[in-house]
């Protein structure tokens, strides 16, 4: 299987926050944006709340292993996390009718930039925001849901239909 680039929406760690760790060994770069969005939720008393500080966690364990801006092995057999600040960003290559000034603009033409730069490479916005992924669509982007009920992390848990109960 071919090793691929993953640009992650905010949208993807408020859901899930250990998501990192599900992509094989698949590069994800994060655009410096979705950084600052994560931090807008870590004070709220939900379950996003908890994924944007576990996340921040996660992040500020793998920054203790080395440059985040250089790229840290998320752990054996899975890729580099990379994070891409706004200087590094193409901005002529978003199209004129999109704002980089837009969070989800912005990590839109990170993903574009990144396509270019890698261009022997599959380039794929993840994102659970399906209007994201319908202008990630119309800028020539492949754009995929991040949906975290399709991974079984252990099969025991799974329920059967059933349970067996002796009663008197």
């Amino acid at each position: 299987m071919a090793k691929k680039n993953l640009i992650l929406d905010t949208s993807v760690f408020l859901s899930d926050a250990n998501c990192l760790f599900k992509f094989q060994n698949n590069d994800i770069f994060l655009p410096l944006k979705v950084l600052e969005e994560i931090d807008k939720h870590k004070k709220r008393q939900d379950s996003v709340g908890h994924n944007a500080r576990q996340t921040i966690r996660n992040l500020d364990a793998l920054r203790a292993q080395g440059s985040l801006l250089k790229g840290v092995r998320l752990a054996k057999g899975l890729g580099l996390i990379r994070v891409v600040k706004a200087s590094e960003i193409a901005f002529n290559e978003l199209p004129r009718d999109l704002s980089h000034k837009l969070p989800d603009h912005l990590i839109l033409a990170t993903a574009l930039t990144i396509k270019k730069q890698y261009s022997r490479r599959k380039t794929i916005v993840v994102s659970r925001d399906i209007n994201m992924r319908v202008i990630a669509d119309a800028v020539g982007l492949i754009s995929e849901d991040y949906v975290t009920t399709r991974v079984v992390e252990d099969r025991n848990k799974i329920y059967d239909g059933f349970a067996k109960l002796l009663v008197d």
